[in-house]
């Protein structure tokens, strides 16, 4: 664009070497051929065998434009660890605190779960996981987290007996449908900050129930709340922080095997 010449694209090898190359810096996840796709399914466009950001988007949109948002990709990579690294301490924190502060617990819980952005989702998908599989466990059942945030896990974020648990911030109803297409023909619940109209009319049988982060807050959060208030002791409270830090040292695990 700066010279004033119409772009070719890059491979794929060559979007795998970039790709590498930045993830040195600042992650420790490995490359998958599966964001290509993804990618084309959103802005990228092929080129023969090469890739590039659809002309559509750029149209109107300056160098320096395309400059300052790479700038801000760029940081957002260097600060989600970090990130991370705070959100352990802090729960590390909290956990050691006396089992009868309860409320400092919740207060916790509830500011986490209500992270939406910032974090590609990876907040509101692991604190909701804690909360679930702690509010299962006291019934009996199980809820089972084996992939991490940006795993290609073919939509099974969580794993239930009978259904996979589908988690996303994301809002549009894109990824209502990019979700509903995985795994056709198994059944399903939706996890979202909120339901619409919009929303219920892509689902299907297929779909067993919706929860929102009110549900999450009203019901879920609020009925171990109140077991853990009537025995003065935050048993139920400690186990989806512990859990939690679980998971966010599992994603830094993850992250570092594929360095």
């Amino acid at each position: 664009m700066k010279k004033g010449e119409d772009f070719r694209g890059l491979s794929e090898k060559e979007i795998e070497v970039a790709f590498r190359e930045l993830n040195s810096k600042f992650g420790k996840s490995d490359y998958h051929s599966t964001y290509l796709h993804r990618g084309l399914a959103r802005f990228l466009e092929t080129s023969g065998v090469r890739y590039k950001i659809r002309s559509g988007l750029l149209s109107g949109v300056s160098a320096r434009e395309i400059d300052s948002l790479r700038e801000e990709l760029i940081e957002s990579l260097r600060t989600a660890y970090e990130r991370r690294q705070a959100v352990i301490r802090t729960l590390m924190d909290t956990c050691s605190l006396p089992t009868e502060q309860v409320e400092q617990r919740r207060a916790l819980v509830d500011s986490y779960l209500s992270q939406l952005t910032g974090n590609r989702g990876e907040m509101f998908e692991v604190v909701s996981f804690a909360v679930l599989r702690e509010y299962f466990r006291t019934f009996g059942f199980a809820l089972q987290r084996f992939s991490t945030t940006h795993a290609n896990d073919g939509g099974m974020d969580f794993v239930g007996g009978e259904a996979i648990y589908q988690v996303t911030t994301d809002e549009s109803i894109q990824k209502v449908r990019r979700d509903l297409a995985k795994s056709p023909g198994t059944k399903r619940v939706l996890v979202r900050p909120t339901m619409t109209s919009a929303v219920d009319e892509l689902c299907n049988g297929d779909v067993l129930e919706t929860i929102e982060l009110k549900d999450l807050l009203n019901h879920f959060i609020s009925w171990l709340l109140a077991r853990d208030n009537r025995s003065r002791k935050a048993q139920h409270l400690q186990s989806i922080l512990e859990t939690a830090l679980a998971e966010f040292r599992r994603e830094n695990k993850a992250e570092s095997a594929s360095e």
